[in-house]
């Protein structure tokens, strides 16, 4: 699985993307958004993850807090959070899902702010 920022040449941009995974890493994901949901974890660096890696020093914290947020920046290049309440990261897994049992595409989870 790798992760990016792409800060423009799209007109979906800016946008940080989770692309080239296998089923099995959706699941390994899917396994880590549950842990932020259950309570389990508090904060997930996605581009310390061994099935991550991160392209052009991106990094990505995914963070269980008091209230709904976003991905923001957090520091340059390309750091970057994304906090949710614990019931929000169940509707996030709820959207990699699929990923895990073979479908293929791609799915908007979290709006860049």
């Amino acid at each position: 699985m790798k992760l990016d920022y792409l800060p423009n040449g799209s007109r979906d941009c800016p946008l940080i993307r989770l692309y080239d995974f296998t089923p099995a890493e959706a699941g390994h994901l899917l396994n880590v958004l549950g842990d932020l949901a259950a309570g389990r974890a508090r904060r997930v660096d996605v581009h310390r993850l061994p099935f991550v890696e991160a392209v052009g020093e991106c990094r990505l914290a995914l963070v269980a807090q008091g209230w709904d947020g976003a991905i923001v920046r957090r520091g340059d290049p390309a750091e970057f959070e994304c906090g949710f309440r614990p019931h929000a990261w169940d509707d996030v897994a709820a959207l990699v899902e699929p990923f895990a049992s073979g479908s293929t595409g791609f799915q908007w989870l979290v709006l860049l702010r």
